[in-house]
């Protein structure tokens, strides 16, 4: 399958009570931490930013960071089609250019081609 874009979610883990680490992970990886650390220890949910990934390698991505035994407990032993699932799911949805967003990508465009064409009248002379 080929790659989708999906959110990364800023978060805080609390590891224990002088540990806390900054993360960023997709929101379907916050299961994960959850079931590790407890949910209380888990916290925040600030989007800053995006990342592809291939659905059908995340399992095996995860299982190589926190052990293939704490995946299939958290997304069960299905070979990875449950969160592969969930990966897909977290997909960014393209969104359709709003007006004013048509108008300046038009108008944009417009100005590139005048200043290509002044470029080529001044590089004539």
């Amino acid at each position: 399958m080929s790659k989708i874009t999906v959110p990364m979610v800023e978060v805080t883990v609390r590891r224990d009570a002088n540990t806390i680490t900054p993360v960023a992970v997709p929101p379907y990886e916050l299961t994960m931490l959850r079931q590790m650390f407890g949910k209380e220890n888990v916290n925040g949910d600030k989007v800053v930013g995006h990342i592809e990934v291939d659905p059908a390698g995340e399992h095996e991505r995860l299982s190589a960071k926190y052990g293939a035994q704490k995946v299939v407990k958290v997304y069960g032993d299905d070979g990875g089609e449950r969160l592969q699932e969930m990966v897909e799911k977290a997909a960014v949805k393209a969104k359709e250019p709003t007006k004013a967003e048509k108008a300046a990508a038009e108008k944009a465009a417009k100005e590139a081609e005048e200043a290509a064409r002044k470029a080529a009248e001044a590089a004539a002379q």
